[in-house]
């Protein structure tokens, strides 16, 4: 269930979208020569981490452990799409490092994080000066 947001389907739709393009980017192909700027499993770890941050905005807090299966599944489906693709391969370190940066995101989340999207929209209600 999601929070009592006034943007609540906006902030879901938003999730989705950069599920979605997680998704694209994690089938795409890198160009050759195109040098990565930060580690690889770093990126996995940061890029699932936020999401998990994103969703525990969303989302009441018991379902904390319904978006960790759910992002730890996503990770898992990206390692197996990979293995479909010609320039893309599986790798069970990147699987590791997703399900380590969801267990990230959900720490910081409980440790109050989870509570950006409803700060975000305390600004938009507040009168300007």
């Amino acid at each position: 269930m999601l929070l009592p947001l006034r943007y609540a389907r906006v902030w879901f739709s938003a999730g989705l979208l950069l599920l979605m393009l997680g998704l694209v980017a994690a089938l795409s192909s890198v160009p050759a020569g195109v040098p990565l700027a930060i580690n690889d499993k770093l990126m996995h770890l940061i890029g699932s981490a936020c999401l998990m941050l994103w969703f525990s905005g969303v989302f009441q807090p018991r379902f904390g452990p319904m978006l960790f299966l759910s992002l730890s599944a996503y990770g898992l489906l990206i390692e197996m799409l990979q293995s479909l693709t010609v320039s893309r391969q599986p790798e069970g370190l990147d699987l590791v490092a997703d399900v380590a940066g969801v267990l990230l995101g959900w720490l910081l989340s409980v440790a109050g994080l989870s509570r950006w999207c409803t700060k975000l929209e305390s600004w938009f209600a507040s009168p300007n000066p």
